[in-house]
């Protein structure tokens, strides 16, 4: 065996040692409950199963991120064989995007309840004209409703169904979409009911006050569309840069991937490129 065979044997060797040893370390941290690693892979799971409830998938948060894990320790072992570097750049996609995607997906969703919420308090106004009960009166304007106003009032209306209290099941809407102005309709709704008020009334006027805030709201959105549309475009810059350089000549980016100092570079310009991101989330983040 010449020297060449054995320091090649060598190395292969030591990296499935460094990855057997960092795959161990990774299993004794996520066997202790009280570990950090645990904790934040437990409120990561959390943060999954309440955006695919209320997405109405049909998979757990376990699922997402066992199959998250399972992409990124396959593509360090895959690079490895096939000595291209430049597939490590899909680990912070696989990282980030299934969250980031969910989170997009229901953000538009708690905005299309937001946008049918004035009209909902319409039709339970006059429902309640009608029927002086409320069970009854959510049921009636849940039929003319379309999704996805419909679809949450199903869950409140099946829940109601199955023994949950009204006030409950109108509580357990809240806290499913998240949205501050449903919570505040949904609120006043209960608040009216046990005071005894007019609520029709009361209904009515909320709807009125949540058309104006929607104005108000779509003013700032069309204000600040631009920049957001700015920063994604420079937040995307760099990896369709990288794709271009990568296509042109393969191997003009080998540095970045073979010296300490290309590993410098790469690390402190992705440490810029998130913190880049963060500032212009922050900045653009606009409070009606």
């Amino acid at each position: 065996m010449n020297v060449d065979t054995t320091t090649y044997l060598m190395g292969y060797g030591g990296a499935l040692l460094l990855v057997a040893g960092a795959a161990t370390a990774l299993i004794l941290m996520m066997r202790d409950p009280e570990s950090g690693l645990r904790q934040s892979y437990a409120r990561y799971v959390n943060a999954l199963d309440k955006e695919l409830r209320f997405l109405l998938i049909r998979r757990t948060g376990h699922e997402v991120a066992r199959m998250q894990i399972g992409a990124i320790v396959a593509i360090p072992v895959v690079t490895f064989f096939l000595e291209e570097w430049i597939l490590l750049l899909l680990i912070p996609p696989i990282a980030f995007a299934p969250f980031v995607i969910l989170r997009q997906r229901a953000t538009e969703r708690r905005m299309r309840v937001e946008e049918q919420l004035d009209g909902w308090l319409m039709m339970l106004s006059n429902a309640l004209k009608a029927s002086p009960s409320l069970g009854d009166a959510i049921g009636n304007s849940a039929k003319l409703m379309r999704p996805p106003m419909s679809e949450e009032l199903d869950l409140a209306l099946k829940e109601m169904t199955l023994g949950t209290p009204l006030d409950q099941a109108v509580l357990n809407m809240s806290q499913r979409i998240g949205s501050l102005p449903v919570s505040s309709a949904l609120a006043t709704i209960l608040v009216g009911r046990t005071t005894g008020g007019d609520l029709p009334f009361i209904l009515e006027e909320s709807a009125n006050t949540l058309r104006e805030m929607a104005r108000l709201e779509g003013v700032v959105r069309t204000k600040t569309a631009e920049g957001k549309t700015q920063a994604y475009v420079l937040g995307a810059i760099p990896f369709l840069l990288i794709g271009a350089i990568y296509m042109v000549d393969e191997h003009w980016l080998d540095p970045l991937g073979e010296t300490t100092m290309g590993f410098l570079i790469v690390g402190t310009a992705a440490i810029l490129w998130l913190a880049a991101i963060f500032l212009a989330r922050r900045i653009l983040a606009v409070d009606v």
